[in-house]
């Protein structure tokens, strides 16, 4: 659970436990003990005739912060002001988070009386924003996490734990390229400037004459990006040199 409160325009995982005619009760399943209310102009646009058509009791919802009172504990929110795919994502933090709770729970069991559990979590939480995105850090920089965490031994204890289960994340980007060669050893000199623009994280496939595609893999969407221009600079000026013409790459 988050240990501050919402915000103003922040967007907060929902449970409905109460549904009115003039609105809807709920509670902040990320905040323990706070409340939130929706109120009926804000549950969908355009006239609303039967409420429960749109909100039922035990239904989880994702709900943007309109009005903040945290010395009441309470919170205006609005569900309609939501959309589909701020919806998807909001869910799917909060379940990571959820699934990164159990770990660190899970992890501190090994060092019980040594660690003050609650303390741990809120330094993981102030340090990198997230459990979660604490547990990729661990994952893809493990001395970035180490140098961060003030107990030594709990930190190697989670990079270990990442090692051996966590993937670090992986952004991808597609290009297409086009390369044109007529002389006769064309397709030899095509194969060579695909070569050439070989590297870690790059994948080249054929599509079909003139065009191949070049798939680029790095933890950030920008370097995974920057690493196939690199690539099809690199082929586009090895084709040119030895007379073919190249396009490319252009992002799909």
């Amino acid at each position: 659970m988050k240990k501050r409160d919402p915000e103003i325009g922040d967007l907060v995982v929902c449970t409905v436990k109460d549904v009115r005619d003039f609105g809807v009760v709920c509670s902040l399943d990320e905040y323990t003990g706070k409340e939130g209310f929706i109120h009926i102009t804000e549950v969908s646009s355009g006239w609303i005739k039967y409420i429960r058509d749109y909100v039922r009791e035990g239904k989880r919802i994702v709900c943007k912060v309109l009005d903040a009172n945290p010395s009441r504990g309470r919170f205006d929110l609005s569900l309609r002001r939501v959309n589909d795919h701020q919806k998807r994502e909001k869910l799917k933090e909060w379940k990571n988070e959820q699934r990164a709770e159990k770990i660190i729970a899970n992890l501190l069991t090994q060092f019980q009386g040594k660690l003050d559990n609650a303390a741990i979590m809120d330094e993981m939480e102030e340090k990198f924003g997230s459990l979660s995105y604490a547990l990729e850090t661990a994952a893809a920089d493990p001395e970035q996490f180490s140098s961060e965490m003030k107990n030594k031994e709990w930190a190697s204890a989670v990079v270990a734990y990442a090692k051996e289960n966590l993937k670090p994340p992986v952004a991808e980007v597609r290009g297409i390229i086009k390369l044109k060669h007529s002389s006769g050893d064309g397709i030899e000199i095509i194969k060579k400037a695909l070569h050439a623009g070989e590297k870690e994280g790059i994948e080249i496939t054929y599509l079909g004459a003139p065009q191949y595609r070049i798939i680029s893999r790095a933890e950030d969407a920008k370097i995974a990006e920057e690493n196939m221009r690199k690539s099809g600079e690199e082929i586009v000026a090895y084709i040119e040199k030895h007379g073919g013409t190249g396009e490319g790459p252009v992002k799909e």
